[in-house]
Order: C-alpha cells, then sequence, then structure tokens
C-alpha cells in the first residue's frame, strides 16, 4: 500500500500484492481441516469473517461456513448456512449496473462476489450430503435434482448471452438423484431410478468422458442394470441396449439384495484448485496495455482409490464419480470469451482516463502551471498504479474437495463396522479409517467420508 500526494490530489495505491489472498487465507486454516478440527475451523471462518469475507464476499463466507459445518457433522446448521448461500447467490446473478460500473475503473474485486456456475451447483451436492447425514433421503434427492434444474437456468441464460455454455448437465447429480430413488423402492420409485440413470449414462458418454477425464462409472451400468430387470419385460429393450454397450459388467440382482445391506461410500478426495493471475498484451491506440484474466491451478493429489473392506462382506473399491477440479477449469474456459472482453474493456477504460487527464493537465499547464502540472502527474500516477494493481478475480469456494468417489459394499443386516483403505497410484496404503453404519436387509445406507491427500 503506497500514499502518493499530488497538488491537492491524495492517491491511494494497492498493488496486486496487497492484502491476503484466498490461498494464502486456506493454508492458514488448512492444519485444521487436515486433523479433523472442524470446529476451530469454523472459529477461524467466524473469526476472520470482516477482516476477509466483507459484505461483498459474503457468498463465500456462507460456502466456507457451510462446508466445515458439514463436515464437523452439524448437519441442520450447515443447511442453514446453505440456505443463505443460495439465496445470496441469486441476488447476486443479475449484476447492477452501478457495480460494474466501478470494476471498469478498478478490477473485478470491487464487485460482490458472484459465484462459479460449479459452485453454485455444488451447494446442492452439499446439502445433499448434510440431508444423508440426517437420513432424509427424500431431501437429499430434492438438491441433487436442483443441480441439474440450475445447470438448464444457467445453460438458457448463457446461450442468450455468449451462444453456449458447455457445463450443462451434471451426470453425478443424475446418478445420485437415481440412486435415492432406487433407495426408496417400489416400482415408481425404480422407474425414476431408471430415468436418472439412462441421463446420467449418456451425460458420462459424452460430456464427462470429452471433457473432464470421467468414463461412465461400473456402479452406475451396474445400477441401471439391476433396476431395469427388476422392472420386468416392458423394460427388456433399455435392458438390452445397456448390456449390449456393457456386456461385462456384473451385477447382484433386485431379488438378491433383499437379504443384505448395501453400503454406499460418498468420498470426496483432494483439495479445490485456487486461482492465479494471467496476463496478456491489449493494443489500446498506438501503446500495449496488460490486461489480467484468472486462470485454476490444480493441487497434488495421493489418493488414486479407495478399498472398502467390512468385517463382514464382499470388499469393493470406489472409482470417480465427479472431478471437481477438472469441471472448474473447464467451466472458467467456457467464459473465457466473456471475462477477457470484460477486462480488456476495463484495461482500455484505465487507460482513455490516464491519456485524457494528462492531455488536459498539459492544456491547463500553459494557463496555470501549478493545477496542470498536478493533473498532469496525477493521471501519470493513475495510469502506473492502474497497470500495477491490474489483477484477475482470484476468489473461490477454497474449502471444496477436488474430486468425489464412489463405491459400494453388500454386507449383512445390523451394526456392521467397515475399513476405508486409501490408496496411491501403486495401490499402497496412505492412509485408513474404521467406520460403522447400521444397515437394514433390502435397505441402502450411504456413508460420506473427507480426506485432503
Amino acid at each position: 500500500m503506497s500514499l502518493h500526494r499530488v497538488g491537492g490530489l491524495v492517491l491511494l495505491v494497492c498493488a496486486a500484492a496487497c492484502g491476503m489472498k484466498p490461498e494464502q487465507y486456506y493454508q492458514q486454516m488448512r492444519p485444521n481441516l487436515i486433523k479433523g478440527n472442524y470446529e476451530a475451523a469454523a472459529e477461524f471462518i467466524e473469526k476472520n469473517k470482516t477482516k476477509l469475507y466483507s459484505e461483498d464476499n459474503r457468498l463465500l463466507f456462507y460456502m466456507d461456513k457451510g462446508m466445515v459445518l458439514s463436515l464437523g457433522k452439524k448437519y441442520a446448521e450447515s443447511n442453514a448456512m446453505l440456505e443463505k448461500a443460495k439465496t445470496a447467490a441469486e441476488d447476486l446473478w443479475t449484476e447492477s449496473i452501478s457495480a460494474n460500473a466501478l470494476a471498469l475503473v478498478t478490477t473485478d474485486n470491487s464487485l460482490p462476489y458472484q459465484g462459479e456456475d460449479f459452485e453454485k451447483v455444488m451447494l446442492h451436492f452439499l446439502a445433499a450430503w448434510n440431508y444423508m447425514g440426517l437420513g432424509d433421503y427424500d431431501g437429499a434427492r430434492v438438491e441433487a435434482r436442483q443441480v441439474t434444474n440450475k445447470l438448464q437456468l444457467y445453460a438458457n441464460k448463457y446461450a442468450e448471452q455468449e451462444g453456449t455454455q458447455l457445463y450443462k448437465d451434471d451426470a453425478f447429480a443424475r446418478w445420485l438423484a437415481g440412486k435415492l430413488a432406487e433407495a426408496d423402492g417400489g416400482v415408481e420409485g425404480l422407474n425414476d431410478a431408471w430415468i436418472d440413470y439412462k441421463k446420467a449414462i449418456a451425460v458420462y458418454e459424452t460430456d464427462y468422458a470429452q471433457r473432464y477425464g470421467t468414463p461412465v462409472p461400473d456402479m452406475l451400468v451396474q445400477d441401471s442394470l439391476r433396476v431395469l430387470e427388476a422392472l420386468g419385460p416392458d423394460f427388456r429393450d433399455d435392458y438390452n441396449k445397456v448390456r449390449g454397450r456393457f456386456p461385462k459388467a456384473a451385477y447382484m440382482k433386485q431379488q438378491d439384495t433383499r437379504a443384505v445391506g448395501e453400503i454406499v461410500l460418498l468420498h470426496m478426495n483432494g483439495e479445490a484448485p485456487y486461482k492465479i493471475d494471467k496476463f496478456w498484451d491489449a493494443q489500446a491506440a498506438t501503446e500495449w496495455i496488460r490486461v489480467a484474466y484468472p486462470e485454476f491451478v490444480e493441487k497434488p493429489k495421493r489418493i488414486a482409490k479407495t478399498r472398502i473392506v467390512p468385517v463382514e462382506g464382499v470388499a469393493g473399491e470406489t472409482e470417480l464419480a465427479q472431478n471437481v477440479t477438472a469441471i472448474a477449469i473447464q467451466n472458467l474456459n467456457d467464459h473465457m470469451g466473456r471475462i477477457k472482453a470484460k477486462a480488456i474493456a476495463r484495461s482500455v477504460a484505465k487507460y482513455l482516463a490516464s491519456k485524457a487527464g494528462q492531455a488536459a493537465g498539459a492544456e491547463l499547464y500553459k494557463k496555470n502551471e501549478g493545477a496542470g502540472a498536478a493533473l498532469f502527474l496525477a493521471s501519470t500516477i493513475f495510469g502506473v498504479a492502474s497497470a500495477a494493481a491490474e489483477e484477475a478475480d482470484k476468489r473461490s469456494w477454497i474449502t471444496l474437495p477436488a474430486q468425489i468417489w464412489m463405491g459400494r459394499t453388500y454386507v449383512p443386516p445390523g451394526k456392521q463396522k467397515l475399513r476405508l483403505q486409501f490408496l496411491d497410484a501403486s495401490g499402497s496404503v496412505v492412509q485408513s479409517e474404521e467406520l460403522e453404519a447400521d444397515v437394514q436387509p433390502g435397505k441402502t445406507t450411504f456413508v460420506t467420508y473427507r480426506t485432503y491427500l
């Protein structure tokens, strides 16, 4: 931070390095997250509510606070915070004209943070996570459905503004909604489950495989075949189509699941990507100006999959269901044209303001040496300060995971113990954890877990 006095003018300049960046803030909270001391993490967020979040960053406050409350198993409190986040996200989606005008002469950081598309739909994932923790599968299913509804809303809006919006459906949300419908049982539940599974397969085979490096999970294929077989002859054609595309898929038949309980593990692993400044040059008149734009940086991960080992029952392994980091990177890139256009307009506006001030100062200098010199120097300093302060908006939901994995095992009914063995790419165990689950015959029990490796 530096102070410049020119004649009667005072210019306050804060360079790009001024203040704590989101990643620096996260690193202060990270030790408590890794230790599982979520109460301390929540206290840290609350303590820094004014300093690091402010009114313009209230959405990030609700997101981070909602996450750590959920991880601390305070599911109802977390959902209350997430509802505030959803409301704030909706309110902030339509940018105010005055705020955008301010951003043209400062940076996007002067605007309230509206959240990336993927972050706003992750609010519903986390809410579903909470409802499953509360045993409210109907509530979880509603939240899973909201993911796809919200993405369709965004797709329609961006089609008007940009002509394209590629993150328009979510395969994992489709599967989760289907799995929760299947868990309800009955013909209607099975029929609803197949509708979601069918859409999930289609999205995994296209967008997810091509853009996010996430192929169709075997677990989704198994669920689809089991449900289609249970639905009977009317769905024989659908069954044959799925079986024809995935001939090696093995699954437990619906009638065989009635004597055992199914445990489904949803595992959030790794740490969300963070944004850095990237720059390119744009030409204004005969001069080149510096333009900043954000880019997500992926964080390294050690855990490659998880082995689920029950005391009784058959061991299973997880598979990638949602590559949050890949979605974040692609989602940002999808809108880069709009981001660049806005950044260039901002930098050109700063440049023109500086040049206009210098020209006016030079003209005044002929009539009044002091005032003209002051204006000329002030405009020059403004131009230099603007270039130094040129900075992209690097705010993001920093407590998100990098990936979500899913897996299952079938076990006898009753209280069951299982060990989670977290494996690296070579198959070595890098971390393990023991959990308990209360399993009922013919029912699905969802178990959630969070790691940071």
